[in-house]
């Protein structure tokens, strides 16, 4: 299971330097936050996802996406990657990736961390909802304190 690496650059002028790493795929993208803030909905998509349910992000580039699906079931997570030409065209499915909540959740929830400690101008970017980052950091908690509790 190849552990996924997602980082956050410093964003500038409303576009998000993004990268996402595994052993055997790279993407590198600039996102907008328009129309809705991506970091954002990548905390609400985590949250869904460790309450087992679906999820989708949008990551606009302006015309083209892509769409970063969170599938849960059971201990398993199903992380497919899509690109489309806009928000409504057709997607193409371009990295598919199965883990579980060290390789999948953990590393997005990290830096997503991360990114809310970056020194940035709020004209540029939102820092992630507090509450929503909270909530998330709370369902984290509960869930490494689970998986240790039973080694």
């Amino acid at each position: 299971m190849s552990k996924l690496k997602l980082i956050f650059e410093i964003p500038k002028n409303g576009w998000l330097p993004t990268s996402l790493k595994t052993s055997d795929f790279e993407l590198n993208f600039n996102v907008s936050k328009i129309p809705e803030n991506p970091t954002d909905k990548l905390c609400e998509s985590l949250i869904l996802a460790l309450n087992s349910i679906e999820s989708e992000i949008c990551w606009n580039m302006e015309p083209e996406c892509y769409f970063f699906e969170l599938k849960p079931s059971g201990k398993i997570i199903e992380l497919n990657i899509s690109k489309s030409g806009g928000i409504t065209e057709h997607r193409i499915l371009i990295y598919k990736q199965t883990g579980d909540f060290e390789s999948v959740i953990l590393p997005m929830y990290r830096s997503l961390k991360k990114f809310n400690t970056l020194e940035f101008d709020k004209a540029d970017w939102e820092k992630i909802d507090q509450i929503k980052l909270n909530k998330l950091t709370e369902l984290i908690t509960e869930r490494k304190n689970y998986l240790q509790q039973r080694l």
